[in-house]
This record gives C-alpha cells, sequence and structure tokens, in this order.
C-alpha cells in the first residue's frame, strides 16, 4: 500500500516522549506487540485491539504509551480508567500508575475517592483495597470558554481550568459529585447545558467518603 495515510504518533517513554510517523497498522502493531499499552486518540483512552479498525481522521492526536514493568514483588491494583463510553478497568502496579498519571497533562486521579495530586501518587501509601479511579485530562474545542472551577479535595482545593464540557463531563464521571455555581448546588447532569457566564464560581466537590463514626 504505496499511498497509506502516516500519522504523527507521540510515544511516551522515560524522557517525555518522542513524536514518529506511523501508519494506521504499524499502530496497531505496535500497541498490540507492548503488553499493557495504552492509547488515546484525541485524548480519548482506545482499546490496542480497536486501532486497526478505527476511522482515524489525518489531523488526529495519538498517543502511545508502552506498557511499564514493575517489579515482581510489586503490588498490583484495579485502576478504572475513564473514557468517553464510562471506564475501563486496568491492572496496574502503583509505580505504573504514577507513570501514567504524570505522562498524560490534565489527569486527574482519586483514591478512594479523594482527588489527589498526580506528583504524590508514587509515594502515597496505598492499601491493597484501594479504590483508584483515573482519568487523563480531556481537551475541549479550541474555542470553547474556559473557567476557573475550585477541586474540593481533602487537603481543601485544587483551581484549574476547565471549559464546560469538561466540568460536566467530570462531574458526570465522579458519582455523588456536588457542584455549586455562584454558591447554588446544580444538579451535574445539568451543567452540560446552563448557560454559565465568564465570572461564575464553580466549585466541584467530588463523592466523599463518610468518617468513621467515634
Amino acid at each position: 500500500m504505496q499511498n497509506e495515510k502516516l500519522f504523527e504518533v507521540e510515544i511516551a517513554d522515560a524522557s517525555g516522549h518522542s513524536t514518529v510517523q506511523m501508519s494506521q497498522n504499524e499502530i496497531a502493531e505496535k500497541a498490540n506487540q507492548t503488553q499493557g499499552s495504552w492509547v488515546f486518540v484525541n485524548d480519548q483512552l482506545v482499546s490496542a485491539a480497536d486501532i486497526a479498525d478505527m476511522n482515524l481522521e489525518a489531523g488526529s492526536r495519538i498517543r502511545l504509551m508502552p506498557g511499564l514493568v514493575g517489579g515482581q514483588d510489586a503490588p498490583t491494583f484495579v485502576v478504572e480508567i475513564a473514557d468517553s463510553t464510562g471506564h475501563t478497568e486496568a491492572v496496574m502496579t502503583q509505580a505504573e500508575l504514577a507513570e501514567k498519571a504524570s505522562q498524560t497533562q490534565g489527569s486527574w486521579v482519586f483514591v478512594n475517592d479523594q482527588l489527589v495530586s498526580t506528583a504524590d501518587v508514587a509515594d502515597m501509601n496505598l492499601d491493597a483495597g484501594s479504590r483508584i479511579r483515573f482519568m487523563p485530562g480531556l481537551v475541549g474545542g479550541s474555542d470553547a470558554p474556559l473557567f476557573e472551577v475550585e477541586i474540593a479535595d481533602a487537603t481543601g482545593h485544587t483551581t484549574v481550568q476547565m471549559s464546560q464540557a469538561e466540568v460536566a463531563d467530570k462531574a458526570n464521571q465522579t458519582q455523588g459529585s456536588w457542584v455549586f455555581v455562584n454558591d447554588q448546588l446544580v444538579s451535574a447532569a445539568d451543567i452540560a447545558d446552563m448557560n454559565l457566564d465568564a465570572g461564575s464560581r464553580i466549585r466541584l466537590m467530588p463523592g466523599l467518603v463518610g468518617g468513621r463514626a467515634c
């Protein structure tokens, strides 16, 4: 196939990433050769098995994150990876989770429904039964207005810039979330269609786990 279309592919490695040109078949082959690989197309996680048959557009942003090998005695965790269809579950070591989170700009990591900094994941004391959710960063449309959003966590809150679609997506991905717009509680389901003003104060409180009774 002399006219096979080529795509720019960012391949993550320890030093950041390299950009190479690959055909769709080559991407599929590499993804399937490297066990535990993650493939993102336009910042959506897709199955390595599905790459070969996808309808890839010429300007698609494609990122390949080869699977990492943890030590043989490294404990593994079931991680829920959010995507446009809900979530996929993967078994990962703590080192793999930390690496993937730091490689994916704008990622959110929740441990037992608490938002934690991606930089802190590697050094956390994770219990064997910890519930871990990974939400790769989303890309809004280039002309989508951005809002400052305060995301509550155990230490106070973090402020991030997000489009309205991102706020809606994150709110709906995080079960039990509360969203306040100008100090009014609003339904997570209604966020996407609200008329948000540029200066709106938006606070997102991910679902909380009740504290132990004294």
